[in-house]
């Protein structure tokens, strides 16, 4: 069996989890809690306009070197306030931003029926497919955020858990349309 044998779970899932992403962040109220709107934004818009700001990414208090982060001064500001900015270029534009999270879906949909691929026969149990499908979903989804988040600090726990709800929709997808034996 090669990967090209699982076309049509591929293109569901990649369609199923799309549709779910769409739904968790348009429809449910879950990832509003992590955002919140800033105090005082017109006053910070145009500061940042009165400086000139590019887009572009900026961490505070920042530090050129080690030796730099070594000093006295670099350690008192960093007992006030630390964060990352990040200002974009344009405003996000809506249609290439769906479309490449629908790549981004097929793609991963693609690596986890390449490993089933490699993993299990065809005639495969639903439960071993499930249970081999929503492992590799949950790698894809939910694990490559925490090297980011351990060093850039933010709220992730309704995307790990929208992660699950992926893996789980990938697992269920590929068990119901395993080939036979």
């Amino acid at each position: 069996m090669t990967v090209y044998d699982l076309v049509w779970p591929i293109l569901l899932s990649g369609l199923a989890t799309h549709f779910l992403s769409t739904l968790f962040w348009t429809a449910m109220p879950h990832h509003k809690p992590e955002w919140q709107g800033m105090p005082a934004e017109d006053e910070f818009m145009d500061w940042t306009k009165k400086h000139s700001l590019n887009s572009g990414q900026y961490v505070f208090p920042f530090c050129a070197d080690g030796k730099e982060a070594a000093s006295a001064e670099f350690k008192q500001k960093q007992g006030t306030c630390n964060g990352m900015l990040i200002f974009w270029p344009t405003p996000t534009h809506m249609g290439k931003a769906i479309a490449l999270t629908l790549t981004f879906f097929i793609i991963a949909a693609f690596v986890i029926g390449y490993l089933a691929s490699l993993a299990l026969q065809p005639g495969a149990s639903f439960m071993k497919v499930f249970q081999f499908v929503t492992t590799a979903g949950l790698l894809a989804h939910c694990s490559a955020k925490f090297p980011f988040v351990f060093w850039f600090r933010r709220k992730i726990g309704m995307e790990i858990i929208d992660g699950v709800a992926y893996a789980v929709a990938t697992g269920l997808i590929f068990s119901a349309m395993w080939p036979s034996a």
